[in-house]
């Protein structure tokens, strides 16, 4: 596997990165990451008492 990694600036909505020559002609796979979006994702904030929740085992492994 050969990974190419780079920090660009998504210009109008378009990316442009130049890959090497062992690229062409190559399935490539893209992943985006956006750097400073984690303070608007809703990391943490939703919580969920679980301290009353009861489950039948009987029910959950078919006994």
């Amino acid at each position: 596997m050969i990974i190419a990694k780079d920090k660009i600036k998504a210009q109008d909505g378009m990316l442009h990165m130049k890959l090497p020559d062992e690229f062409k002609n190559k399935v490539v796979e893209v992943v985006v990451k956006i750097e400073g979006i984690e303070e608007k994702l809703m990391i943490d904030t939703i919580k969920i008492d679980t301290r009353e929740w009861r489950f039948n085992r009987e029910e959950i492994y078919g006994r």
